[in-house]
């Protein structure tokens, strides 16, 4: 395993790409966004926004003029207050598509209750679903793939049915983690966004369709709408407009009430991200079996390119946290919904492990090498506590 020069991203991450100085592209895209060193003008692009939002509410549309894709999260509920001094009428989409938390139920009902905003939440047929689950848990190591990619088309479908002028996504995933520069600078989803960074490379309905036997017709809400082009329903990143920040969106989510961890997260050091819902703690859990990499990474490169964490003290973060055993909260509860056997459970996850970046101690516990040699940080020079 290679690291980018700038951050811990390393070369085992899907679609990233490395330039000839060893950056990756999501710290390049990170440039970009520095307004104080002539990349993105943030204020140009909030007008543009503005804009976007007026032309909307002008279009009359017969019930909503916005629709958000929600989970109840920092930055979700962030979309939401962002539309809020517009005035216009906004139907927030949540889908249930595993397994909520108590403080992520209470963090969504913020958006209707205190928000003003609508908001619906769409459960999906639960045999197929959890059919559907399995697939992705068993034939592909994440069992987040077909929920994602019915977390991204659900509200598309929903935004034509109701004749919603426009639907507010949050970030462009291939922009700020790094991904195919053309995609990249997009402001607005498409079929070939949602095949690659939805799908995980073309793992969509149609394939599962065909791979499984599985009618389509049953899988519709899974795949992207072509129809969505020429519809009047326009797409927008927030991403594009609004210099992505997790710290701001927690201060913004936080004013409506949001709650977060006592410490925390399992498999992280913040306490505030993915806490709305468990079955993401595997899928998390099993891209560092595959990848070498997990959420406290993702979390650390972020803080190294805002300049909230040294390269050096993030590393003792990530060797400190993502390499985390799962816990009976995440495993218990996941192998009850899917009626797994511990053991069931666990022959699975070992299938995934990445045995060229894993390698088992003589004391019979794995570890990741290239951590060690790359990072330079000894086991005793990592927190036992980090706040």
């Amino acid at each position: 395993m290679n690291y980018c020069a700038k951050c811990l991203i390393p070369d085992t991450k899907p679609y990233t790409v490395f330039n000839d100085k060893g950056v990756c592209s999501a710290c390049v895209s990170h440039e970009q966004k520095q307004q104080k060193t002539g990349g993105i003008n943030w204020q140009i692009r909030e007008q543009e926004f503005d804009k976007i939002v007026k032309e909307a509410k002008d279009k009359k549309a017969p019930y909503y003029d916005c629709l958000v894709p929600v989970s109840g999260g920092k930055d979700s509920i962030t979309q939401v207050h962002r539309l809020l001094k517009h005035g216009v009428r906004i139907l927030a989409v949540n889908v249930d598509y595993g397994i909520k938390t108590e403080v992520g139920i209470s963090n969504l009902n913020l958006i209707a209750e205190r928000m003003g905003a609508a908001l619906t939440i769409y459960k999906p047929e639960q045999t197929l679903h959890k059919q559907l689950i399995k697939i992705g848990f068993e034939q592909f190591g994440d069992p987040d793939l077909l929920s994602h990619t019915l977390l991204h088309a659900y509200p598309l479908h929903t935004a034509l049915a109701y004749k919603i002028p426009l639907v507010v996504l949050g970030e462009n995933s291939a922009f700020e983690y790094g991904g195919d520069t053309e995609i990249a600078n997009s402001n607005s989803i498409t079929r070939e966004w949602f095949s690659k960074y939805a799908a995980n490379g073309g793992r969509d309905a149609l394939f599962v369709s065909r791979t499984y036997g599985i009618d389509y017709e049953k899988l519709r809400l899974y795949d992207f709408p072509d129809d969505l082009k020429g519809s009047g329903t326009k797409t927008i990143f927030s991403s594009y407009y609004f210099f992505w920040n997790s710290e701001e969106h927690l201060e913004i989510a936080k004013s409506y009430g949001f709650k977060t961890l006592e410490s925390s997260r399992e498999g992280t050091y913040r306490n505030y991200v993915g806490i709305d819902e468990k079955i993401n703690r595997i899928h998390q859990y099993m891209k560092v079996l595959k990848f070498g990499y997990g959420r406290a990474t993702d979390h650390a490169c972020e803080d190294i390119r805002n300049g909230r964490l040294t390269r050096h003290e993030a590393a003792k973060l990530v060797k400190l946290y993502d390499t985390q055993e799962l816990s009976g909260y995440y495993i218990d509860d996941f192998c009850a919904y899917l009626q797994y056997s511990k053991e069931e459970f666990y022959s699975i996850l070992e299938r995934y492990r990445n045995l060229s970046i894993w390698k088992r101690g003589r004391n019979g516990v794995w570890h990741l090498p290239a951590n060690d040699k790359k990072f330079g940080i000894q086991a005793d020079d990592c927190p036992t506590e980090v706040k």
